[in-house]
């Protein structure tokens, strides 16, 4: 088990030892070699809000910064099995005992969503919330109702096009990694109304003798805590009205990811939006009485569904070439064009009868020569495999490997149709390719 000790306070902080990590929370750098920082710039964004945060909110966040902490600077690798670690965190909070009933849904929810053993140890003498900004540069959150995750995808831009087709004002919620806050202002300033953003990066750094991960398991969490963070505290100083809208727009097949082969059961399918991890983090946030309620808006839509019906066709037409669905794109800052993502972003505008006006990595531009590839097309490969799959699978049995799925019948039914619905769309751009015979 790795103990990583997290405070906003460096000489707080335990001194390093084998299997212990001290953290500077909200941290620029690390204090002293052996120690490492997180969530250095966010204080900044949350400062730009204006208003006072909601203090639970912000005690969430924390709790999000410290999760990040835990996932980059104990590397998988190091485990007993090469995957599964068993993490202890000390976090230090405002309101500890508020937490009671919700550390242990945290904890299986963090389970559910990286494979690994968590345990989660909350203590008092938390940051006190940071004074709001009164000048300068500010999240003017007033006139919206609600907010939106915002990444700079396919899936995002949709959207948010839908919601303000909707007469929705939704405050937007970025990630803003290097390379990614490029693309999200470029998809932000050609939207047909202004809108609010926050945009924050966690930037854990740390001076340790051991490699960081990279895989970024956990990295919903804080998008969902910073979302979080600003629907309450819009509630809070009565922006809108409780509970607060927070949108997570994303197709129903990339929500589920059924694992295309065996080898990628668990959470070697990334969760970071199964339908049964939303459901955890609006428990936990029940069990803090955080007026906010998570939606996605398409879970029971494919890819090419939300193309072919978005409200806004022609600030879609614009901006579609800006968006990114490729997780592998900052390595030549283009998108791939063979990742899983990237073939479900293909089907899709084929399915959707468009031009796909995305700008491939020529090395996957051509997939027929793709698979001609040894070691660039794992994925295309598997993807194949699942499509030639899909007519001999029980539907059901697939997509219930990803995680549990909802009791009520209706709601399983509408899951099940948009994963067949979004292999189809698979399937036949494959077939279109010639790729499937």
């Amino acid at each position: 088990m790795t103990d990583l000790f997290f405070h906003h306070d460096a000489e707080a902080l335990p001194l390093p030892a084998q299997n212990r990590i001290p953290v500077l929370m909200y941290g620029r750098r690390p204090p002293g070699h052996g120690t490492a920082c997180v969530g250095g710039p966010v204080l900044g964004s949350v400062r730009r809000l204006g208003v006072p945060a909601n203090t639970t909110a912000f005690d969430l966040l924390t709790v999000a910064m410290s999760v990040t902490a835990a996932d980059t600077f104990v590397n998988k690798y190091e485990s007993d099995d090469g995957w599964t670690r068993d993490l202890r965190l000390h976090i230090p909070l405002s309101n500890p005992a508020r937490w009671a009933s919700a550390v242990p849904l945290l904890e299986n929810a963090l389970h559910f969503l990286s494979g690994d053993q968590w345990h989660i140890e909350v203590t008092g003498d938390g940051k006190e919330i940071p004074f709001p900004q009164n000048r300068g540069q500010l999240t003017n959150i007033a006139q919206h109702d609600s907010v939106s995750l915002f990444s700079g995808g396919l899936d995002s831009a949709i959207g948010v096009l839908d919601l303000i087709a909707q007469h929705r004002r939704p405050v937007l919620i970025s990630h803003s990694y290097r390379g990614d806050a490029e693309r999200q202002n470029l998809v932000w300033r050609n939207l047909p109304v202004q809108l609010a953003r926050f945009s924050a990066v966690a930037n854990p750094v740390s001076l340790l003798d051991r490699n960081n991960d990279v895989q970024m398991r956990t990295r919903s969490f804080n998008f969902l805590a910073f979302g979080t963070l600003v629907a309450a505290t819009m509630a809070e100083v009565g922006v809108a009205p409780a509970p607060v809208d927070l949108f997570v727009p994303e197709n129903g097949l990339i929500a589920l990811n059924p694992p295309l082969t065996f080898r990628r059961i668990g959470a070697l399918s990334t969760r970071t939006t199964h339908p049964h991890f939303l459901t955890l983090i609006q428990r936990i946030l029940n069990a803090l009485d955080l007026p906010v309620r998570i939606i996605n808006p398409y879970a029971a839509q494919t890819k090419g569904e939300m193309l072919r019906h978005c409200a806004d066709p022609i600030t879609l037409d614009t901006i579609a070439q800006h968006t990114v669905s490729c997780g592998k794109w900052k390595r030549t800052n283009m998108q791939c064009g063979k990742c899983v993502p990237c073939l479900i972003r293909r089907a899709s505008f084929h399915a959707a009868g468009y031009t796909d006006p995305t700008s491939y990595n020529p090395a996957g531009q051509n997939l027929a020569a793709v698979m001609n590839i040894d070691g660039a097309r794992d994925d295309l490969l598997a993807m194949i495999l699942a499509a030639r799959r899909m007519s001999a699978t029980s539907i059901s049995r697939w997509v219930a490997t990803s995680g549990p799925l909802p009791t009520d019948r209706a709601q399983r039914d509408a899951l099940l149709g948009v994963a067949d619905r979004g292999m189809a769309e698979v399937s036949a751009y494959l077939n279109h390719l010639n790729l499937l015979e």
